[in-house]
């Protein structure tokens, strides 16, 4: 039996009893005999006991209720689970759950830029402006010097909607429906925190890649949910990934999931499984699994999805806290010297993180049933222990 304790967070959601512990659960297609290993061989399953480990650790915390992770390295899939998928029974949480993936929607919606950048629809250094006349005008924003590639890179400036203070509203009425237009208006009304591409500045901003994906629908004729079903979804054969808009349910079979809502006074974990997710739209809004992720993060590492210059220019990141900060891509340095591309992100019920190396051949997810303020860390770790080798 595992106690839960009540700890006070060190931060807010906004960046974002008894119980019983579960012993981890493995899925790993090895095909390996214990007494005809070779020596690489055997640095794989250490490596995996490194890794299963830290998942260990990880549901071990008091307001970490379970944890998975899914890894495919030259085309060998594995997967490991740990802890539980509700704090209220001892049912173990496990690797093919679907999950929200909150703001890993960022790397689909600008890779649908980038294919439309490929088939010359549009430039990265087209204007807002051009696209969506009108839109980013007043309160000290100029649309006509505001780029895509500021956008999807986060150096235009401007502000994120998603305040503390507009999480707290939402977690009282977590079923509200937002329009695109509703939430960039929001971003708006707050001045803007630097110029566009101001030398040494950058700022995460939801509200920039809402945006962008109302340039998909300008450009394309259609939203970012179709242009991703039809562009990737479909394509990949993600048959576990969706944009369902505005509805509020998580399709297959899944965890319960929880947050701290943000003026907890008790920091008790509180069910958001189903909310309504119209509030993360092109930024957030989407679902999926472990294997369905390494997928779509396979195929753009290797070059499937966008043009060997296009990739390149994905992956040319500004520095930032977060590590280089690419088009919608985020490239981590880890402890080997590689470099992990790919993004995480923390929405109501969840925390995840997917991505993997350049050439797509080692890519990873992780997802937790919770999001408080050392699931960024815990994220970390795994890939640390995965890749860091």
């Amino acid at each position: 039996m595992k106690k839960r304790t009540t700890l006070m967070l060190a931060t807010a959601i906004a960046a974002g009893s008894l119980l019983f512990s579960v012993q981890g659960t493995v899925n790993a297609q090895e095909g390996q005999s214990s007494q005809q290993q070779t020596g690489a061989q055997k640095a794989t399953v250490d490596s995996r006991a490194n890794v299963k480990h830290v998942l260990d650790q990880a549901a071990a915390h008091a307001l970490t209720p379970g944890i998975f992770a899914v890894a495919m390295k030259n085309g060998e899939q594995w997967s490991y689970a740990s802890g539980q998928a509700s704090i209220h029974d001892s049912n173990p949480i496990k690797s093919n759950y679907t999950f929200r993936i909150g703001s890993i929607t960022k790397t689909f919606t600008a890779t649908i830029i980038l294919q439309l950048v490929d088939e010359k629809k549009l430039s990265l250094e087209d204007t807002i402006e051009k696209w969506l006349p009108g839109v980013v005008k007043g309160n000290g924003y100029d649309g006509d010097k505001i780029t895509i590639r500021n956008l999807l890179q986060m150096t235009s400036g401007i502000a994120n909607y998603t305040t503390k203070e507009f999480i707290a509203e939402f977690e009282k009425t977590p079923y509200r429906n937002y329009t695109a237009d509703e939430l960039i208006k929001t971003g708006l009304s707050m001045k803007p925190s630097f110029s566009p591409g101001e030398l040494g500045k950058w700022e995460y901003s939801n509200t920039n890649t809402v945006l962008a994906g109302e340039i998909i629908r300008k450009a394309s004729g259609d939203t970012y949910a179709h242009q991703v079903k039809k562009r990737i979804i479909d394509p990949l054969g993600l048959k576990d990934t969706y944009s369902l808009g505005s509805a509020s349910h998580i399709p297959g079979v899944h965890a319960r999931g929880y947050s701290i809502p943000m003026n907890s006074k008790d920091n008790k974990l509180v069910d958001f499984t189903d909310i309504n997710p119209s509030w993360g739209n092109a930024a957030g809004d989407m679902i999926s699994t472990g294997k369905d992720l390494n997928t779509f993060y396979s195929a753009l590492l290797g070059g499937k999805l966008l043009k060997p210059e296009t990739l390149q220019q994905m992956l040319n990141g500004v520095q930032t806290e977060l590590g280089l900060y690419g088009l919608g891509m985020i490239g981590m340095k880890l402890p080997n010297g590689e470099t992990f591309w790919g993004h995480g992100g923390d929405i109501h019920g969840s925390s995840s993180y997917a991505g993997g190396l350049i050439g797509g051949e080692h890519v990873l997810s992780v997802a937790i049933n919770a999001m408080h303020s050392d699931t960024w860390e815990q994220r970390l770790s795994v890939i640390k222990a995965e890749f860091g080798q």
